[in-house]
């Protein structure tokens, strides 16, 4: 074969290789930076997520001030009377069921009430005025002397027990020296042999404030 034909093939076959070898590293060029991409991908895919807030420094206190914004903000304290329309004041309603309880409970059994009219004598002491001296001297009619009789034959112990204290419907507002108050009490009546039986009843009274400051009842409306 001619020197040149030699040349010639031999710089073929030298093209060849630098191609095959060009290829090759190309190839493995782009699989390693596929692998790497994917093997990053996987690694971000496959962490936690997580959210964390950022802590308030110390010395700041713009997160205890954030807290308190969005707790409840505290109420003040009211008092029953501030909240209830037909709420008396608190010595007036003492009053009222002091006279109540008096004036409306009797003891029909022996050695006890001698009459109807001792639960009046009781009454007066938390009284003023006329009635007062009204309820001192007072004597039933012949319907009250009947029941207590009834009350007497039977033993009877007849008990009251307040309710409610309010304002009566249409009163004026309490002053500082005058109320009117509504009392709604329940009467027990137990007799010594046999059921108690019960009943609700009401009284409307007029009360005043006293020289010394204590309250008492100076009426009763409706009686």
């Amino acid at each position: 074969m001619p020197k040149t034909d030699v040349t010639r093939a031999r710089a073929q076959r030298a093209t060849i290789a630098l191609f095959v070898a060009a290829a090759v590293l190309a190839a493995v060029g782009v699989t390693l930076l596929f692998g790497l991409q994917g093997t990053e991908r996987s690694a971000l895919d496959s962490a936690p997520a997580t959210t964390t807030s950022p802590a308030p420094a110390a010395g700041d206190s713009s997160g205890a001030t954030r807290q308190a914004e969005a707790s409840p903000a505290a109420k003040p304290s009211v008092s029953p009377e501030s909240l209830d329309p037909k709420a008396v004041p608190a010595p007036v309603e003492k009053a009222a069921r002091a006279f109540v309880t008096a004036w409306a409970s009797h003891d029909a059994r022996p050695g006890r009430d001698t009459s109807y009219d001792d639960a009046s004598r009781r009454a007066a002491a938390h009284a003023a005025g006329d009635l007062a001296d009204d309820l001192r001297t007072h004597t039933s009619g012949s319907a009250a002397a009947q029941e207590w009789l009834t009350w007497k034959d039977r033993q009877v112990l007849v008990t009251a027990t307040v309710l409610r204290v309010s304002l009566p419907d249409g009163a004026p507002a309490p002053s500082e020296d005058s109320s009117f108050a509504r009392v709604i009490y329940k009467l027990t009546e137990t007799p010594a042999s046999g059921p108690a039986t019960e009943s609700e009843e009401h009284v409307a009274l007029k009360l005043r404030r006293s020289a010394d400051g204590s309250w008492r009842v100076a009426g009763l409306p409706n009686v």
